[in-house]
């Protein structure tokens, strides 16, 4: 009966993780959801999570402009960074570790002389997965160290159990 307890609670946490949340759940409002813009570009696409803008300039001036925008983009009384730069090899990724609606900006490195600014926004799909990713890690570590636990225990008992003392 407990197996099945679990697993039922194990099933609405993974479905609660993965379930699409509605557009009006999280981070209200129109794109770009409070993130920086650079001004002069032009919106090629919009999505229900994300938002792409179009620069006529290269990936050095407007990762340069991103960069000088989000310097202030801290706590102050604690000096701590909100911003996380990847550079990876198709885009400079910057995430936000901060309280604001957008998730990330992409500054693609591949369109030449033209740039593609990618800005998402934040959403409960992507918070509850990665609360069910580091939950799952937690506990599969745990498991290792319990049947090292158990492995350890038998060699104990094997090594040192009570011998009858010879008369």
């Amino acid at each position: 009966m407990k197996t099945i307890l679990y697993a039922i609670c194990a099933i609405a946490v993974l479905a609660a993780a993965l379930a699409p949340v509605p557009s009006h759940a999280f981070a209200q409002g129109d794109p770009p959801w409070g993130a920086p813009v650079m001004p002069g570009g032009k919106i090629v696409k919009t999505e229900s999570t994300a938002v792409y803008i179009e620069y006529n300039q290269p990936y050095d001036k407007v990762l340069a402009w991103y960069k000088d925008a989000l310097k202030d983009y801290r706590d102050k009384a604690m000096n701590i960074e909100f911003t996380k730069y990847r550079d990876w090899k198709d885009q400079m990724y910057i995430e936000d570790q901060g309280a604001a609606n957008w998730h990330s900006i992409g500054i693609s490195k591949v369109g030449g002389p033209t740039t593609v600014v990618k800005i998402v926004r934040d959403n409960f799909t992507w918070i509850f997965s990665t609360l069910l990713i580091r939950f799952a890690g937690v506990f599969l570590v745990l498991c290792i160290l319990w049947i090292l636990l158990n492995i350890n225990s038998a060699v104990m008992k094997k090594f040192f159990s009570k011998q009858p003392a010879k008369a």
